[in-house]
């Protein structure tokens, strides 16, 4: 393995891409946004929370870059942009299930993820 030292900027962009992710809503959205693109009313949903804060929570998604909209008549269509954006999350799941991480919430699954994107 190289060792590999990043550049001042990348950890001033990291920080900037972690703020933003660190919401359990806007993870979530990322999550069901992956593989195929959906409407704010299918997010509402999955999420069990308002349409105002679903789509509060796509505006800044967007406004950075991570997603995408696609208007298709009245309907609005959100996708991810890149879909290793959520790689980081689904390493730190593993990284917690397999308890190597210690956390205060009990998972619901204990079932490592596969990390291919």
């Amino acid at each position: 393995m190289t060792k590999e030292i990043l550049p001042k900027i990348a950890f001033i962009n990291n920080a900037k891409t972690y703020k933003l992710l660190a919401n359990e809503k806007r993870l979530e959205i990322l999550n069901n946004i992956k593989y195929e693109e959906k409407r704010v009313e299918e997010l509402v949903k999955i999420l069990g929370v308002s349409k105002a804060n679903v789509s509060q929570h796509l505006a800044l998604l967007r406004h950075a870059g991570i997603v995408t909209a696609r208007r298709e008549g009245l309907s609005v269509y959100y996708k991810i942009v890149d879909p290793e954006i959520i790689r980081p999350c689904v390493i730190l799941y593993n990284l917690w299930v397999s308890g190597a991480r210690a956390g205060n919430v009990v998972p619901l699954r204990k079932q490592k993820i596969k990390v291919s994107v």
